[in-house]
């Protein structure tokens, strides 16, 4: 949690949770995080994810209405800004531009540095625009290039499931200089390597070794989904078998 409590410029990480709620909660320890430190924030979310941060703030007397109006605080309702940026399935360097730089020029003679917290590419990739949230987290780095700002991206998706490893996750590693993982990752893995030893005679840890993180994009993500692209890239055919043995170990280990 380090990196998002700290959140130096220049830094533009992720994190995947399964559970929409545990999002919130790293979303909001990296914008109170922020405030504290005296930067500015700016959150492009959908109206739900808003006005739940807003009320976590509220609770925490940080008063999202008064940041506002003082210019410590920007908005960004993601769903009209996906419908004016996507076009034939891309998102639009200039009109990404456009929309988005102005925006962070206004915020930072207000802060100390620039905290975005965003969920554009989330929402693409939920519904199957995978190439275009790609494209986004690409426009972001690009963005950084003119602007100085830390960005944190949530996600969320079922990382214990061999369907999510289907899509091209390696790419959000590539676009990422981070893949932040946590206490549930951690624990997945040790389940991964008790069904692979269950399955192959030996913990997927000896099996995949450095191998795992050859690639760019993979050796960004933690050892659990890690181990898990690995199996999907090199152990195809038994990838679901894995995937449902390391579920139920996972289970019995928390129940």
């Amino acid at each position: 949690m380090t990196l998002l409590v700290e959140a130096p410029a220049g830094r533009h990480f992720a994190q995947f949770h399964r559970d929409p709620e545990t999002l919130a909660e790293s979303a909001f320890l990296f914008l109170e995080a922020g405030l504290r430190n005296g930067n500015s924030l700016l959150i492009v979310a959908p109206t739900q994810r808003v006005e739940q941060l807003f009320d976590r703030l509220a609770t925490g007397k940080l008063h999202p209405k008064s940041l506002i109006d003082s210019g410590q605080l920007g908005v960004m309702d993601s769903t009209p800004i996906i419908d004016q940026l996507v076009s034939d399935g891309q998102a639009e360097w200039a009109r990404f531009r456009r929309l988005i730089g102005p925006v962070l020029a206004r915020l930072a003679p207000h802060g100390r540095g620039t905290r975005i917290y965003g969920e554009i590419a989330h929402v693409l990739w939920q519904t199957g625009q995978t190439d275009a949230a790609i494209r986004l987290e690409d426009l972001w780095n690009a963005l950084a290039q003119a602007y100085t700002f830390s960005l944190f991206c949530g996600y969320t998706m079922d990382t214990h499931s061999e369907h999510t490893y289907a899509a091209p996750l390696e790419e959000l590693g590539r676009t990422h200089s981070d893949i932040l993982g946590s206490q549930e990752d951690e624990q997945f893995g040790v389940a991964l390597d008790r069904a692979s030893k269950e399955l192959f005679g030996v913990s997927l840890t000896q099996m995949a070794g450095a191998g795992a993180s050859r690639t760019e994009g993979a050796r960004r993500f933690p050892s659990g989904q890690r181990a898990m692209l690995w199996v999907k890239r090199n152990l195809p055919m038994s990838t679901a078998q894995l995937a449902e043995r390391a579920r139920f170990y996972y289970s019995t280990a928390r129940s």
